[in-house]
């Protein structure tokens, strides 16, 4: 099978384009994350992509051929040393085969990994990934409706101190960075920065900051955990993010991640969400396995192997 890439004319890529904004949208839609008009709004940002002036990033739209017969295509953008596959439009066979051409291009790129975000049905990219030596990153979860459960008696949930706040904040700051590390996508220095811009951006207010809920979990007057909540739209209906849920070390193991788990889904419902997400990374198996066995569901899935 003679498989051949070759970067897609200027004059076709406004139909690709607006063939791409189709299916991406419904690919959106379909997963849940980003239902209706939130998909929508997601896919033209990322698709902005194609129109920004940034000599930072290069941006390639690549027709895939077998045998001479078009296949479909490939969207590659690289940027900071990455190289990012954003669409994969051609059939799951086809797609198990393009690695080595994508790494080329990667290498001739000077980047030094490629990265991805799947969806659980992207066919295609999941068999572009399999048994390449990528690592799962990171997952987005989601809980949709939220049920009524029963609360675990033990553990008190109340809302967080001023005094407590300013150690919460410097302790979830610097343990994001921790897990950006681990999670092999960052180095030090990138995690520091990273994980600093993502709670000025979420908190330019600090514990005032609207929508945003912060609350300890204790044991017998001992604390045990806390949590943070971000009320948020999706598609436009109150949804709500765990934005870091902890366990404190000595207590852990004890059913109290479970409990801080009901507590959020309460919060969210005295705010009428309707439904709950969250961010884990693909290291954290004891988290996922706890996640999943609450119904939450699998709704997108980051990927990247180093070159």
């Amino acid at each position: 099978m003679a498989l051949e890439l070759t970067t897609l004319p200027p004059d076709r890529l406004g139909e690709w384009r607006a063939a791409a904004r189709d299916r991406l949208i419904a690919k959106e839609d379909a997963a849940g994350l980003r239902p209706g008009a939130d998909a929508a709004e997601h896919v033209d940002r990322v698709l902005g992509q194609l129109d920004a002036d940034d000599r930072r990033a290069l941006s390639r739209v690549i027709e895939v051929s077998v045998d001479g017969g078009v296949q479909g295509t490939i969207w590659l953008v690289g940027v900071a040393g990455k190289t990012f596959v954003l669409d994969v439009d051609v059939p799951a066979a086809t797609a198990g085969d393009l690695f080595p051409l994508i790494e080329e291009i990667a290498r001739v790129d000077g980047a030094t990994s490629i990265a991805l975000a799947l969806h659980p049905t992207d066919a295609a990219g999941h068999a572009l990934v399999a048994g390449r030596g990528f690592g799962l990153a990171s997952i987005q979860m989601l809980l949709d409706p939220v049920p009524v459960r029963a609360t675990d008696e033990r553990v008190r949930v109340s809302a967080m101190t001023p005094e407590r706040f300013v150690r919460f904040a410097d302790h979830s700051e610097r343990a994001f960075a921790d897990d950006l590390v681990a999670s092999g996508r960052y180095s030090r220095a990138q995690a520091v920065a990273e994980s600093h811009r993502q709670i000025v951006l979420e908190l330019p207010d600090g514990l005032e900051t609207a929508g945003q809920s912060f609350f300890v979990a204790t044991v017998d007057d001992e604390e045990v955990g806390f949590l943070w909540l971000g009320a948020r739209l999706r598609d436009d209906r109150p949804h709500a993010f765990v934005l870091d849920i902890e366990v404190a070390e000595p207590h852990r193991r004890r059913g109290y991640g479970r409990a801080l788990m009901l507590a959020a889904e309460r919060e969210a419902s005295a705010f009428a969400a309707e439904s709950v997400g969250l961010h884990v990374f693909g290291f954290n198996a004891a988290a996922i396995e706890l996640y999943e066995s609450l119904g939450y569901r699998r709704v997108e899935e980051s990927y990247y192997v180093d070159l």
